[in-house]
């Protein structure tokens, strides 16, 4: 009896429908982690921590808290810039933190629509 051909340079035990059950325990494990993640929350901060903005795995801003010494009436515009900076901050942490999870799962693989 010959080895199987290698073209690829793996040889893929227990062939597709071994491929299949590890692609499909993959896929619930990374549902399962999704889920987890919607209920977790991360906290950025701007100017110095005097605003804060908290973000949940679902990429939803779930609380913004600004101190009183900013609040300027004659200046909002400068209050508005520290809010998205804030905000794109928190985004940009709950991003990784997501990216981080994915990858815990699949391996560094990326699995396109999952998050």
């Amino acid at each position: 009896m010959s080895k199987p051909k290698n073209k690829g340079g793996m040889i893929l035990r227990g062939g597709i429908p071994e491929l299949m059950r590890q692609a499909h325990r993959m896929q619930t494990k990374l549902e399962k982690v999704k889920e987890e993640i919607k209920t977790q929350t991360w906290t950025a901060e701007a100017a110095g921590g005097k605003i804060k903005t908290t973000i949940n795995g679902a990429r939803e801003i779930t609380a913004i808290a600004i101190d009183k010494e900013l609040v300027n009436p004659e200046d909002i515009e400068s209050l508005q810039d520290v809010v998205v900076s804030a905000i794109n901050a928190a985004l940009t942490m709950a991003e990784e933190k997501i990216n981080e999870a994915n990858e815990q799962v699949t391996g560094g693989m990326k699995v396109p629509g999952m998050f």
